[in-house]
């Protein structure tokens, strides 16, 4: 993987920077995720280290208590200490420099725990490109994908095909019911997958990925969680306001508004 190269967002869909976040970065990611799980795992009342075994088999416990875990969740996907690691002024340049533009949008954060053998939330081969629609047909933007966690093939990382990027590409959609993740997934030959490539990082890298690359998600034969934050990043040159997929999990909404389904995003 090559570094600081801004042209390999186009040509080879990604761009890998190692040691991009500072200590003090890093310190307020943990201080989230402490502030938000300090009552119900008794591991960060002592310890701040999210490399510890011990730390993982308390979260995978709490897991396991589904309607509690999702509110922290979802807690912590809305938290604005969270989303302002993005909007620092060293991401915004960067995000700028990427796609050649001034303005830049950000949306499409993202907090994912990646579970040991998980099923329920695993993605297969997709592209961002059909859930992100604001910069269609060019998709000028990308995924900012940050490492909480220090990830590997053997935890789960993401994979992708190198230069798959070049195409926006028809998929189906798939939404099974409230606790597995609603996703558009696509066909990736033998031939591609010959390319695949796992996304290695350590805690304080990042990565910036192409819309339309294909990834999915690796599988977690380890015994920790996976644990990821991302943003998407569109320019704004030609954008197209408004356009991001909702998706509703009440069938008597999705009756309803036969519109918004019909057109899979709303205008």
């Amino acid at each position: 993987m090559q570094k600081n190269n801004y042209s390999n967002f186009y040509k080879k869909g990604f761009i890998l920077e190692k040691n991009f976040l500072t200590k003090d970065d890093k310190n307020k990611v943990l201080k989230v995720l402490k502030k938000n799980f300090f009552e119900y795992v008794p591991y960060l009342k002592k310890k701040t280290n999210l490399e510890n075994t011990e730390f993982h088999q308390q979260i995978l416990k709490l897991r396991k208590r589904k309607k509690l875990f999702g509110e922290l969740y979802d807690k912590l996907n809305l938290s604005s200490d969270l989303r302002n690691i993005f909007y620092q002024d060293k991401f915004l340049k960067k995000f700028k420099q990427i796609l050649k533009s001034e303005e830049v949008f950000l949306n499409g954060f993202m907090l994912r725990f990646d579970a040991p053998f998980d099923k329920r939330n695993s993605l297969d081969w997709h592209q961002d490109s059909p859930y992100y629609m604001q910069t269609y047909p060019k998709f000028n933007s990308g995924v900012c994908w940050l490492p909480v966690t220090n990830n590997s093939e053997k935890n789960g990382t993401l994979q992708f095909i190198e230069n798959s990027n070049k195409k926006f590409l028809k998929s189906s959609f798939s939404n099974n019911d409230k606790y597995t993740t609603s996703q558009y997934s696509l066909n990736v030959s033998k031939t591609e997958q010959k390319q695949l490539v796992n996304l290695n990082q350590k805690f304080g890298d990042v990565s910036f990925l192409h819309m339309n690359l294909k990834h999915r998600s690796g599988i977690n034969s380890s015994k920790k969680m996976r644990i990821t934050i991302a943003c998407r990043f569109h320019c704004m040159k030609h954008f197209n306001v408004g356009k991001e997929i909702y998706f509703y999990n009440d069938k008597s909404l999705r009756k309803k508004d036969k519109y918004i389904i019909k057109k899979k995003y709303i205008i």
